[in-house]
């Protein structure tokens, strides 16, 4: 079970682009794997000489051209990733990312295993 936190950043931006062309780069498989990698399973970005990390990034939602939420996952922790596209009245698109955390709760009030007396 987690919970949401008021743990979040947003970041807002006005993109010479039009929202229907945001909105490609947010849901067409061949645009979203050149930022996300892939938009379901694992991917991620290796650092030199480390280990590749591993993302779980899974599509939540999407509301036709205006919002698409994502849920990503790194080791235990998860996040959502929320993009908003809306029309700025200039022909381009005020795009905004909402990224959130998510947090477990310490105690999921379910009884823990016991061991038998040996």
């Amino acid at each position: 079970m987690t919970h949401k936190t008021d743990a979040s950043i947003k970041l807002t931006y006005e993109l010479d682009a039009a929202p229907s062309k945001v909105w490609r780069a947010l849901t067409l498989p061949e645009y979203v794997s050149r930022w996300l990698k892939r938009p379901t399973g694992k991917s991620g970005v290796p650092e030199e000489n480390t280990p590749e990390p591993s993302i779980e990034i899974h599509l939540i939602s999407a509301d036709p051209h205006t919002r698409v939420r994502y849920s990503m996952k790194d080791n235990d922790a998860v996040s959502y990733v929320t993009f908003q596209i809306g029309a700025n009245g200039r022909g381009g698109t005020t795009f905004s990312i909402v990224h959130e955390l998510a947090m477990s709760v310490a105690n999921n009030n379910r009884p823990q295993p016991r061991r038998a007396a040996a």
